[in-house]
This record gives C-alpha cells, sequence and structure tokens, in this order.
C-alpha cells in the first residue's frame, strides 16, 4: 500500500522560498519608517516651522542613538528567547509590536516643532525598537536561509529598508505639512501593524506555537544550538571573530561605507560650489537614486551576486569603483561639467549595492548557528565603521584643499580590500561553520550546558 505524503504546513518559514522572501521584504520596508520619519521627514518639517540647526541635530543625533549600540542586540536576542515559538520570532514581534506602540503614543502626545526633546524621545523610542527588529530579521536570515537565497536576501536587504525610508521620506513629509504630526505617526502605523500581525501568522519550523498560549513546541534543532548561558556565548562570540579567515573579511566590510561617508561630508559641498547645483535639487538627486537603486538591489542586484557568485561579485565591484574612483580624480578639470557629478555618483551608487549583497552571503557563511544574531551584527556594525573614517578623509583631504587626493585615497584603500577579495579564499558553501566547529563548542554536535 503506498504511503500518503505528509501535508506540509502552512505559513512554515523553512518550507516555503516564497514565504522565506517575503518575509524579509515587508520586514525590511518597514524598517525604514521610523528612519525616513525621523532622520528626514520631521527635520525637513522643523526647518520649515523655523526651528533651527542646533535643535534638529538635537533630534536627529538621539533619534540615532540605538544604532550605534546595535551590535549589543545580538547578545541578548541570542542569550534569551522562548524557544517554543522559535530562536527569533519572539524578539522580532516584540519589536515590531514596539515600534507601533511608539509611534501611537507619539501620535498621542502631538509634539509641536519646537517641543525638541519630546520629539527626540519619541523618534530615540522608535528607533531603539527597529534595531532590534533589525537583529531578529538579520539573524532570522542566517538561520533559515538556504546558500541559494543568501545572495537575493542581500538584495532585499540592501534594497527593500532604502526604498521604504524613500517612500516614508516623501510621505510623511506631505502628511506632516498638510494634515500635521499626529496624523503622519497614526498614518506610518498602518504597515508596521500589519506586518506585525503577519509576524504572528508566520512559525520558523513546524510544530512551533505562533503565540506564547497557543499549542506547540520547541523545535529539537534550536534545542541543540541554544547557547543558555552567558559565559560560552562570549567565549564562543570572541573566538568566532578571531578564527583568521573572519580577520580577513573585516577589511572589505570596512572599506565599503568608506566612499559614502567621503560623499555625505565632500559632496554636497563640490556640487553646490563647483557643480552650480541647488541645494534642493541635489537632495532630490540622492534621494531619488537611493530610490532607484534600492530597487535595483531588490529586483536586480540578489540575482547577479547569486549567478556570478558572492565573492567574484565582490571583486568586479571594487575593480569598477576603483576605475571610476581614478576616472573622477582625473577629471578634476571637468567637475564643473554636471554629466561628470551625475555619472559618477550613478556609477558609485550601483556598485555600492552590488558590493553590500556581496557581503551579505559572505558575512552569513561565517556565523556560527549558535551565536548567529551577536556574528553577524557584529559584522554589520564593522561595515559601519567606514562611515566616520570616509567623513574624517574627506576632512583631511578635500577640506583641506586637496579634493583629488580623496579620491586617490578612496582608490587606495579599495585597492588593498580588491587584493583581499581576489586572493583570499572565504568559505563556500557550509565551510565556514565547520571551520569554526572545529574551534567551538557550540558550532556543532551536542547541545551546550545551561547554567
Amino acid at each position: 500500500m503506498a504511503s500518503i505524503p505528509a501535508r506540509r504546513s502552512a505559513l512554515i518559514l523553512t518550507q516555503s522560498k516564497a514565504l522565506r522572501l517575503v518575509t524579509l521584504v515587508l520586514f525590511y520596508f518597514t524598517q525604514g519608517f521610523p528612519i525616513g520619519l525621523f532622520f528626514y521627514a520631521v527635520p525637513t518639517w522643523m526647518a520649515a516651522n523655523g526651528a533651527g540647526t542646533a535643535d534638529i541635530a538635537t533630534v536627529v543625533s538621539i533619534a540615532a542613538m540605538p544604532w550605534s549600540l546595535k551590535f549589543v542586540n545580538g547578545f541578548f536576542i541570542d542569550r534569551y528567547t522562548f524557544l517554543p515559538m522559535g530562536r527569533r520570532r519572539v524578539w522580532i514581534i516584540g519589536a515590531q509590536s514596539l515600534i507601533v506602540v511608539a509611534l501611537v503614543v507619539g501620535a498621542v502626545l502631538a509634539p509641536a516643532h519646537s517641543n525638541v526633546m519630546l520629539l527626540a524621545t519619541i523618534g530615540f523610542c522608535a528607533n531603539a525598537a527597529v534595531t532590534f527588529q533589525d537583529v531578529g530579521i538579520d539573524s532570522l536570515a542566517v538561520d533559515i536561509m538556504p546558500e541559494d537565497e543568501r545572495a537575493k536576501a542581500g538584495g532585499i536587504m540592501g534594497g527593500a529598508q532604502i526604498v521604504g525610508i524613500s517612500a516614508t521620506t516623501a510621505a510623511g513629509g506631505y502628511l506632516l505639512t498638510s494634515y500635521g504630526i499626529t496624523v503622519a505617526l497614526l498614518v506610518g502605523t498602518l504597515v508596521p501593524g500589519l506586518v506585525m500581525l503577519f509576524g504572528i501568522a508566520i512559525r520558523e519550523r513546524e510544530g512551533e506555537r505562533r503565540l506564547p498560549w497557543t499549542r506547540g513546541g520547541s523545535h529539537p534543532r534550536n534545542l541543540d544550538i541554544h547557547v543558555g548561558a552567558w559565559l560560552p556565548l562570549l567565549k564562543t562570540t570572541f573566538r568566532a571573530a578571531f578564527v583568521p579567515i573572519s580577520l580577513l573579511l573585516v577589511l572589505p566590510l570596512i572599506t565599503r561605507s568608506i566612499p559614502a561617508g567621503g560623499f555625505e561630508a565632500f559632496h554636497p559641498v563640490m556640487f553646490q560650489q563647483t557643480g552650480g547645483w541647488e541645494a534642493t535639487e541635489y537632495t532630490n538627486f540622492i534621494s531619488t537614486l537611493g530610490f532607484v537603486a534600492g530597487i535595483f538591489g531588490m529586483f536586480v542586484g540578489g540575482a547577479l551576486v547569486d549567478r556570478a557568485g558572492a565573492q567574484r561579485s565582490l571583486a568586479a565591484a571594487l575593480v569598477l569603483g576603483i576605475a571610476l574612483t581614478v576616472a573622477m580624480a582625473l577629471a578634476q578639470p571637468w567637475w564643473s561639467d554636471s554629466r561628470v557629478l551625475v555619472g559618477y555618483s550613478i556609477g558609485m551608487e550601483f556598485v555600492g549595492i552590488i558590493y553590500f549583497v556581496a557581503m551579505i552571503p559572505m558575512a552569513m557563511r561565517m556565523c556560527t548557528p549558535a551565536i548567529a544574531a551577536t556574528q553577524f551584527t557584529i559584522y554589520m556594525a564593522v561595515g559601519n565603521f567606514g562611515r566616520p573614517i570616509g567623513a574624517s578623509l574627506a576632512g583631511l583631504t578635500a577640506g583641506q584643499g586637496s579634493p583629488q587626493l580623496f579620491y586617490w585615497s578612496v582608490a587606495a584603500l579599495w585597492a588593498i580590500a580588491a587584493a583581499v577579495a581576489l586572493f583570499a579564499r572565504f568559505p563556500g558553501e557550509n565551510a565556514a561553520e565547520h571551520e569554526v566547529a572545529r574551534k567551538l563548542p557550540q558550532g556543532e554536535g551536542p547541545a551546550p550546558i545551561e547554567n
């Protein structure tokens, strides 16, 4: 008698590629809501109502503060969880609900443009929730994404958040100007609220609970790899970070955002003073370019990296970026030509997207499952260090009257990273997990001892 195949349960992430990709799109898109509101829309609204630079800077800097502490979140997400609901989902749902709560409270309090500290506090709370959601969804991707989906995941990570920021900046700016902050924040809760309900409906693995009081239990795989004590977690993280191949990965991670930091510091001045642009022309160009690049990353970048391979894509992006930057340095006599400025900016924006998308699967391969939230967050945090380095580099070169030296310096730093990408042997599918496991008791094998 023929056996009847087991029925596949609905909305189980490990059983559906489409569901995994949709989950990444939705949660990364909603990350852009608090960012777009408190980094762009609210500051613009404040400025339009006469707020000074110092007040606006206070709101933005306090709202951004949780992002500088994001690497700490991974330790808590790896250490504490409710395994009957999966390793990550309880954190993701909780953080998503806090995004909604922060925006609703802000709408009820309805601070005026002059109430700087209240605006800053609301922005801080909303972005703190986003950072936990970000680390939770990052580590979920590391947990459940097969190797052949990780490049697509990188494209979604690189694109969906940018699209969310761009959409929220535009819609939030209009609503704030036309209807006030209460309406803007309430409308801003709609999509995050719906995505929160989606997070409740899905499950990571079969047999798990959707909510704490529903039926289900912990999946054996999660019980085996969970690190239930602080000392093993810290030791495992330290050892994983100092595996030699992991240290090599740090260089291309840092250099990725060096140009972006330099461009943010130097290009507004260059476009206006040398290119003759108006300030609004420049900001409109940058926001449109970011939106288009985000769409490209979501729908094209991941497929390109998947076809060519992550390390080859990284090397190609570095080589192309070096060529563009050297050409820009040599083209100084033509910097007043808008075609040169626009062409270089577009080229580097798309190079940067491919660079980012390629780094995602490479970093994921390095992560030990037991500490994926902590380790992947550290990699992503390291990648952000290049931004202030780039800004400082622009100040030391272009700010001191040597703008060409800025581009030569960026090209030189990327050349070092290109050498690593071309000649280092970064692990392929599953290789990192096995390599690290030889050094780490939690990499593979029996469950760790809990205190």
